[in-house]
C-alpha cells in the first residue's frame, strides 16, 4: 500500500484507493454489502461507524485503521456531562500543587479502616454488575479519595499493601464504569493508575485485569492495532502453566486474549482473531464453568469465550455463524457477568436483523430494556440496532418497536 496516499480525510483515502482498484462506487458498494449512498457520503466527507469502515477495508484488502486519518477533531458544543463528571475527575486526577502531592483535602483524613474500605469496594462491585450507574456516579468519587487517604496513612508493611490493592481494585471498577458511560479518556486515566497500583504490589492478575479494561477503552477510540499488540504482549508475559494455574491466572490470561481478538477482527484481521479465540478457549475449557468475582471483579469461563466468538463472527460479517454459536452456548455451568451477557444479546439482536428477523430482534432488545435499562441507554450498538429494525420494517413499526426507539432516542 505504499503507492497510495495515506494522508487526508477518510473520504479522500477511500476515493483514491477505490479508483486504484478500478472500482466504481456502485461496484464497491455491492462488494461491501453497503448502499451506494453510504459510499458517496463518505467520499464527500461524511463520517461512518467503525463497523462500516471495517466492511470497506475487508473488501479493499486493507486494515480498518487505514481509513482513520490523524488530525484535530471538529469543535463541538460542551455538554452537561462535563459538569456531571467533575467530581469524578477531581477524585481520579486531583490537582498537584508545588509540594508535588495531590491536593485531596479532607476533614476526616485520620478516620481510616481497611475492613470498612474493603466492604465498600465489594459493594461498589455489586453495584457495577447490577448496572446501578447513578449510584456509582454518586459514591465512586468519595471512595476513590478514601482509598487515597488509606494509602497515604499506611507508609509500609501489609496494611500499605492492602490499601494499594484496594485502591487499584477501586480504580479498575471506576474505569470500567466510565467506559460504559463513554468517558473514555478519564477511564484510561483511572485504569492506568489501577495497573500501576497492582504492579507496585506484584499482583499480576489484577494488573492484567486493568490492562484488559484499558484495552477495552482504547478499542472504543479505534486504537485496534495498539490494543492487539498490548494484549498479546501482556498475555505472553503472564501465560500460565495450565496444569498449575489458578482461576485468577486463567481469567487474566484469557481476557487479554479475548481483548486482542476483539481488536484484531475489528482491524480486518479475522484469521488472527480466530486463532486468539482458540487460545482463550483453552483457558475457558480448563476452568470448566463460569467463575465469578475473580481478580478485578471479573467473570470468566467457557461462556465468556463463546460470547466473544459470536461477536467476532458478527464483526466478520457472518450473522448465521454468530446465531449458531449463541444457540449452542454451554448450559448448566453458570453465567458470565451481566455486561458480557448483555453485549452478547446485542450481537444476537443485530444478527437477527441481518438474517431478516426484525421481530425477534425486537424481543431481544425489549428483554434488555426490561432487565438492564440503565446499561442499555448508554449503548450506541443498541441505538444502531433499533435504527436497523425500523429501516427493515415493510409496514408501520409496532408499539414495542416505537417504545424501544423512544427509549434509545432513535428517530422514527
Amino acid at each position: 500500500m505504499h503507492d497510495v496516499n495515506t494522508s487526508g480525510e477518510p473520504g479522500d483515502r477511500l476515493r483514491e484507493l477505490r479508483r486504484r482498484r478500478g472500482l466504481t462506487q456502485e461496484r464497491l458498494a455491492e462488494m461491501a454489502g453497503l448502499s451506494v449512498q453510504c459510499i458517496k457520503k463518505i467520499e464527500q466527507g461524511g463520517s461512518a461507524r467503525m463497523e462500516t469502515y471495517r466492511q470497506i477495508a475487508n473488501t479493499l484488502g486493507v486494515t480498518t485503521v487505514w481509513f482513520v486519518a490523524p488530525g484535530s477533531p471538529e469543535p463541538v458544543p460542551e455538554t452537561g456531562d462535563v459538569a456531571l463528571l467533575s467530581d469524578m475527575r477531581a477524585a481520579i486526577a486531583p490537582p498537584v500543587g508545588l509540594s508535588g502531592t495531590p491536593m485531596y483535602g479532607t476533614a476526616d483524613g485520620d478516620d481510616v479502616a481497611l475492613p470498612r474500605l474493603a466492604g465498600a469496594v465489594s459493594a461498589i462491585a455489586m453495584a457495577y454488575h447490577g448496572n446501578k450507574y447513578d449510584h456509582l456516579a454518586q459514591v465512586l468519587p468519595a471512595l476513590i479519595r478514601s482509598a487515597g487517604y488509606h494509602v497515604a496513612r499506611f507508609d509500609g508493611g501489609e496494611e500499605h499493601r492492602q490499601a494499594v490493592r484496594l485502591r487499584g481494585d477501586l480504580l479498575g471498577l471506576a474505569g470500567r464504569y466510565l467506559i460504559q458511560v463513554r468517558a473514555h479518556d478519564l477511564a484510561l486515566t483511572a485504569l492506568q493508575q489501577s495497573v500501576r497500583d497492582a504492579l507496585e504490589i506484584g499482583d499480576m492478575p489484577l494488573a492484567a485485569s486493568g490492562v484488559g479494561s484499558q484495552a477495552w477503552a482504547m478499542m472504543r477510540q479505534g486504537r485496534f492495532a495498539e490494543v492487539e499488540r498490548l494484549c498479546v504482549q501482556a498475555a505472553q508475559q503472564i501465560e500460565p502453566r495450565m496444569s498449575q494455574a489458578t482461576a485468577g491466572e486463567l481469567s487474566a490470561w484469557g481476557w487479554l486474549l479475548l481483548r486482542a481478538a476483539a481488536a484484531a477482527v475489528r482491524n480486518n484481521r479475522t484469521a488472527e482473531a480466530r486463532e486468539l479465540l482458540t487460545l482463550a478457549d483453552t483457558a475457558g475449557t480448563r476452568m470448566e464453568r463460569e467463575q465469578q468475582d475473580l481478580e478485578g471483579h471479573k467473570t470468566f469461563g467457557p461462556i465468556s469465550v463463546a460470547l466473544m466468538r459470536a461477536e467476532t463472527e458478527m464483526i466478520a460479517g457472518e450473522p448465521g455463524r454468530a446465531l449458531e454459536v449463541m444457540a449452542n452456548l454451554p448450559r448448566g455451568i453458570g453465567r458470565p457477568s451481566t455486561s458480557t451477557w448483555n453485549r452478547g444479546q446485542l450481537e444476537k439482536a443485530q444478527a437477527l436483523v441481518d438474517v431478516g428477523d426484525a421481530d425477534q430482534a425486537t424481543e431481544v432488545l425489549a428483554s434488555l430494556k426490561a432487565k438492564a435499562p440503565e446499561w442499555l441507554r448508554y449503548q450506541q450498538r443498541a441505538r444502531d440496532i433499533a435504527d436497523d429494525i425500523l429501516r427493515a420494517r415493510t409496514r408501520l413499526p409496532t408499539a414495542e418497536q416505537r417504545e424501544i426507539a423512544d427509549f434509545l432516542r432513535v428517530k422514527q
